[in-house]
């Protein structure tokens, strides 16, 4: 089943979200208000429409009202928050899905029933998979306020080689591998898997665990990925 989809914001976020639904075949209109990023996405070939999405006549121009999907994905809350109150408020848009940016203006967000992203790593593949598995990524989600989600590239030679189950064993409690491999080549893993040098395993529970996890499977992992 497609979907059609309206992004508000045009940015790293914005286009990624865009990617994803775009490749699975939606029906996708980025709305930004910024000329020179309008060119630039219009040149990289995204369905584009210039204009301030807090505008009750831009969002009427892109059809907002026959969307089944609105993102509200800038870099500033105030402008996510009008976006979603006008979206809810004024159309019949059944899934209305927010970035926040900064976790303490989530309250009004969740006051209007607007689903919020608010773990900026994770925040384009979670806007899709509210999409396609809502249920799953709320609990998801939720996680991410007492544990985490991340994704890392196995370069320690002593886990090169062994089967998932085995690297398992040895990561801390707490800590499940759920899924290998990178974005557009991602599977479930098989216990008897083999995991190879730099192919990436994304780790998901409790915050410290995953941590500990990341740092013995990359040693090298960057410390901002990871607090």
């Amino acid at each position: 089943m497609s979907y059609s989809v309206r992004i508000v914001g045009g940015g790293n976020i914005g286009r990624r979200v865009a990617d994803r639904l775009q490749h699975r075949g939606d029906d996708v209109v980025i709305i930004e208000r910024d000329q020179q990023q309008v060119s630039t996405l219009d040149g990289a070939g995204y369905q584009v429409h210039a204009g301030d999405g807090t505008d009750m006549d831009v969002l009427r121009t892109v059809n907002t009202g026959s969307a089944d999907i609105v993102i509200a994905a800038t870099g500033d809350d105030d402008t996510n928050l009008l976006v979603s109150q006008l979206v809810k408020t004024k159309f019949d848009v059944e899934t209305i899905v927010s970035r926040v940016n900064r976790p303490t203006n989530q309250d009004p967000f969740e006051d209007l029933g607007i689903e919020t992203i608010t773990r900026p790593i994770a925040t384009a593949r979670l806007m899709d998979g509210y999409i396609e598995s809502p249920a799953l990524t709320r609990w998801t989600e939720g996680l991410g306020r007492e544990g985490d989600l991340q994704e890392v590239p196995v370069t320690n030679d002593t886990f090169v080689g062994r089967s998932i189950e085995e690297i398992d064993t040895e990561l801390p409690d707490r800590c499940l591998i759920t899924v290998v491999g990178p974005e557009g080549n991602a599977h479930l893993p098989a216990l008897d898997e083999s995991v190879e040098r730099g192919q990436h395993l994304t780790l998901m529970g409790d915050r410290e665990a995953v941590r500990d996890a990341m740092q013995l499977l990359n040693p090298d992992v960057e410390t901002e990925l990871v607090e």
